[in-house]
């Protein structure tokens, strides 16, 4: 597979095996979604589009408790995928987006602060939401969701259960 290497350098770094096994398959499906559209940068975008489409909707209906409208999220997600660059017959090279690699690291420190011993999607959600520097911020934000609002949703999702 020509994608199973993502990113360069040592800030950019992340430790796959931190991630849960549905973390993993939304990070490749996320790459490939990336490659398809002939995408160079791998961002926040591409994650934060596979964890909108996935059928059984958890991250949909986070953004819900949390007084948000996925919809609108979703909608403002595909803008900004259009709106990317893309080159046609690049050899399939991705990059990971520098807001991504801080996205992965604020959705680890997240879960160790839980107390997870695995990134879930609810943490990779929350670090979309947090993680400033990315956009998916501002359009999780204009959907009506806040980090505090969606970390609140999340802890009553898991009434104290942790990830192991």
């Amino acid at each position: 597979m020509p994608h199973e290497r993502v990113g360069k350098g040592k800030e950019q770094d992340m430790d796959i095996e931190k991630y849960s096994d549905r973390v993993k398959g939304f990070i490749q499906s996320a790459q490939t979604q990336a490659l398809s559209q002939g995408h160079q940068q791998f961002s926040p975008e591409h994650i934060l589009k596979v964890l909108l489409d996935d059928s059984e909707g958890l991250a949909s209906s986070l953004i819900e408790k949390a007084g948000g409208r996925p919809k609108d999220a979703l909608l403002g997600v595909e803008a900004a995928l259009k709106a990317m660059p893309s080159v046609s017959g690049g050899g399939g090279q991705l990059y990971m987006s520098q807001p991504l690699a801080r996205v992965f690291d604020t959705a680890e420190k997240a879960a160790q602060k839980a107390g997870d011993s695995f990134v879930t999607v609810e943490r990779l959600l929350l670090a979309l939401a947090i993680e400033k520097s990315a956009s998916t911020s501002d359009l999780l934000s204009k959907a009506g969701v806040t980090a505090n609002a969606l970390n609140q949703a999340i802890n009553d999702l898991r009434q104290g259960r942790t990830a192991d």
